[in-house]
């Protein structure tokens, strides 16, 4: 089910204090979910890709400001990690629902009235 597939970029201003992206990135591959990392120090930005089922962005931001990542505050990448936080949420309470159609008939209301 590649929907729950799910490809990001994550800026930030700093990296830990200790290591190199390499450590980084393998320190990275345990969290549960992750299916690939990708760190350019240079560019300060970690390309993930993670199963939604399983992980989401938030979580993996929330282990990188852990592990020593600043994160970038500027204005439109804390919209941007907002709108994506708002919208896996949405999708992850969604797993469980059972599909709805706005044109499903209650057969109950019509028996017994003479219509068909």
């Amino acid at each position: 089910m590649s929907e729950f597939i799910k490809h990001h970029n994550i800026k930030f201003k700093e990296g830990p204090k200790n290591g190199e992206t390499s450590e980084w990135e393998s320190l990275m591959k345990e969290i549960h979910g992750l299916i690939s990392v990708c760190i350019d120090g240079g560019k300060k930005n970690v390309s993930v890709e993670y199963d939604l089922r399983l992980c989401s962005e938030e979580a993996i931001e929330h282990w990188m400001v852990k592990t020593g990542f600043v994160l970038d505050d500027s204005l439109m990448e804390r919209m941007k990690r907002g709108w994506i936080h708002y919208t896996e949420e949405n999708t992850r309470d969604n797993l469980g629902s059972k599909p709805h159609s706005c044109c499903e008939v209650d057969d109950t209301k019509n028996k017994g009235s003479g219509r068909k």
